[in-house]
């Protein structure tokens, strides 16, 4: 009997420390930045909840990774909690970090914060939460030598920022933008006779290439022009990110 009583007791200390151990590895580490899945980029954004100070608008504030650049869909975002979805639209893989800017951010403003993310493969995408306080955070590629040929920018946290991208918008129905390494719209519909102009909006070089019509390498704020004579699809590409492709279809 006594044997049976000390088995039990041992028993039901085991039980305990089993669970308190299973209590302490789920636990989450609070105020650290959180990293989620990682997705496709054409994989629908989900809504995340946002507290007051949040950046406004709907979904993730999308950063886009590429050949060389570092493109925030706009130049500032409110302090508080944010999701960014960064975006690999290049063909290497790259890696995104955020760190305080001690040149051009205050005391007080995110002093000593950093965040990198993990490595991020062509055609991929992650979503991270960060809290951000308000200053200049330097963001860049943390792929080695890839700040060095362009991948490096600034974003400005700052109350009142609204949401959306603080470029240009296409002049036009024929216009065609080139932004965040896509053309936006990826498919637009003219008459035989339309002129269409692409303008590029990203700080880094693309090119319109297609059959029998093509541009040189585009420089930011560059345009290019093509009157389309004759009904069709017309497919296209940027030369330089093979990945970026759209077509206009001309109707008679």
């Amino acid at each position: 009997m006594k044997h049976a009583i000390k088995l039990a007791f041992a028993l039901l200390i085991t039980a305990a420390a089993c669970s308190s151990n299973a209590s302490d590895e789920g636990a989450p580490d609070e105020g650290a930045p959180t990293q989620t899945r990682v997705e496709s980029p054409s994989t629908p954004t989900e809504g995340a909840k946002k507290g007051p100070r949040a950046a406004a608008g709907r979904g993730p504030f999308e950063i886009v990774l590429g050949e060389w650049a570092v493109t925030p869909e706009a130049d500032a975002v409110r302090p508080g909690p944010v999701t960014f979805r960064i975006v690999n639209r290049g063909s290497m893989t790259h890696g995104f970090e955020i760190e305080a800017d001690g040149d051009h951010s205050g005391p007080g403003s995110g002093d000593g914060f950093k965040f990198e993310t993990e490595l991020i493969e062509p055609g991929k995408a992650v979503k991270v939460r960060l809290d951000l306080a308000p200053g200049t955070y330097k963001v860049e590629c943390l792929v080695d030598g890839h700040d060095d040929l362009g991948m490096e920018g600034f974003l400005e946290v700052r109350p009142g920022a609204g949401r959306g991208r603080e470029r240009p918008a296409p002049r036009s129905g024929s216009d065609v933008a080139i932004e965040g390494f896509a053309f936006t719209p990826a498919t637009i519909d003219v008459s035989a006779g339309t002129e269409v102009t692409w303008i590029n909006s990203d700080p880094t070089e693309h090119t319109v290439t297609g059959d029998g019509f093509g541009s040189n390498n585009l420089a930011a704020g560059d345009r290019f022009s093509h009157r389309f004579s004759r009904q069709g699809v017309y497919r296209y590409r940027c030369a330089i990110h093979p990945e970026m492709t759209a077509e206009v279809r001309v109707s008679g």
